[in-house]
């Protein structure tokens, strides 16, 4: 591995890595069964992991650090889904490329892969689902959801509603996030969110004795001194002409964090770009055991993301405007999406990775759709009528507003 470091794409969406192949002279790691059994789970979530960091790293280019968990997204998405009915389910499962199956089954199998992740024997992970909401539920919505999340009371209050999912928040994410939502609108109804915590040490732990300042060389060309990591082990590797790749197992070994490194800094946006799915999973047959040194810088970051706009290119076009949860909601009023928000935290050290994120999907009452349009955009006649009597107190027109 090259000691010179400069832009890289790191993957550590759980499930994305989890199953990833490798060559047989690689050792392969166990398959859990929740990976066997729901495999369109899975399909489904990686390439809407891949589409969605294909989408950002093209709206956020390569001179800024970028951390995404697709499984929390999907995730939070999963339990709005449950609560939207007609065109409006249609388009968010189409968006999590779980428009083939059935609601039931895309339950169960969310079920059944957090309660495999969770019992990882050495590392640490969690995934926890609730909705916070003023309007009363449906009990179909609530009978859905049961396995997945909990329910609560979204306090009329706005600081202490929004104190409260903070904290729920702070807990599952053990303190590594702390706040999802800024201010509780008078117009919200409910949040769905997700909290994701995980935390590994590494298979091969790098020795802090090796750890040395060298150069990172960002896009633009320019270097700086950062903290180094260092170690020559044997780990599955991968290079062709465009990048050279590594995989550094945990000690649950089904889990890893994969490494993509392009040969040329500039070229971190270009590496993913226009990817299939099927050349994604294509890349992932050439794994290889080599002996490898490898320096890997230790890092620390967090992001805020407003996924609006990626989540309406990926094809939630409607549900922001008029939305249809019907499914969710006892009685009558009109619902959309008014934001979904993403924050995460991830740290890599020489002990392991520690990562946290947390999504929050904040539903509001939708105006009214207005029956007809009137814009007085050119001269106009105007009274000031006495609705009892039938007097015009005062009459008049406008030819040009005037703000004397």
């Amino acid at each position: 591995m090259k000691s010179k470091w400069s832009a890289m794409v790191i993957w550590t969406g759980l499930l994305l890595l989890a199953g990833c192949g490798v060559h047989k002279e690689a050792d392969p790691p166990p398959v859990r069964s929740a990976q066997k059994t729901d495999a369109s789970l899975s399909e489904a979530e990686q390439r809407f992991a891949l589409a969605l960091f294909q989408d950002m790293i093209k709206e956020e280019g390569s001179r800024k650090n970028i951390f995404l968990s697709p499984y929390s997204i999907h995730q939070a998405l999963v339990m709005t889904a449950n609560g939207a009915a007609g065109d409006s389910r249609k388009e968010l499962l189409g968006t999590l490329n779980l428009n083939q199956t059935d609601m039931t089954s895309i339950n169960r199998m969310s079920q059944s892969v957090n309660r495999s992740l969770e019992t990882l024997p050495h590392g640490e992970f969690s995934s926890a689902n609730s909705i916070w909401s003023k309007r009363e539920l449906k009990e179909s919505f609530q009978d859905a959801i049961k396995g997945l999340g909990d329910a609560y009371q979204l306090h009329d209050d706005p600081n202490r509603a929004a104190e409260e999912i903070n904290g729920w928040v702070k807990k599952k994410t053990k303190d590594r996030i702390d706040q999802i939502v800024d201010k509780v609108s008078s117009n919200t109804i409910a949040y769905i969110i997700n909290a994701v915590y995980f935390r590994e040490s590494w298979k091969h732990p790098f020795d802090p004795h090796m750890t040395a300042e060298q150069p990172f060389y960002s896009a633009d060309g320019s270097a700086k001194k950062h903290p180094m990591m260092t170690q020559t082990n044997r780990f599955p590797y991968l290079e062709n002409k465009h990048f050279q790749a590594v995989k550094l197992p945990f000690q649950d070994e089904g889990l890893s964090l994969a490494v993509f490194l392009p040969k040329k800094a500039a070229n971190l946006e270009q590496l993913l770009a226009g990817m299939t799915y099927d050349q994604w999973r294509a890349l992932h047959k050439g794994w290889t055991m080599k002996q490898v040194e490898l320096k890997l810088p230790r890092f620390s970051f967090q992001t805020d993301y407003m996924l609006n706009e990626p989540l309406k290119r990926l094809g939630m076009k409607t549900v922001f405007s008029s939305a249809d949860f019907s499914n969710m909601f006892a009685g009558e009023g009109a619902a959309q999406i008014d934001k979904v928000r993403h924050k995460t935290f991830i740290k890599v050290d020489e002990a392991g990775t520690e990562a946290s994120a947390a999504t929050a999907v904040e539903i509001i009452e939708s105006a009214p759709v207005p029956e007809v349009t009137m814009t007085a955009d050119h001269p106009f006649y105007f009274a000031i009528v006495d609705e009892t009597s039938g007097m015009n107190l005062f009459v008049g027109s406008v030819a040009e507003p005037s703000d004397e």
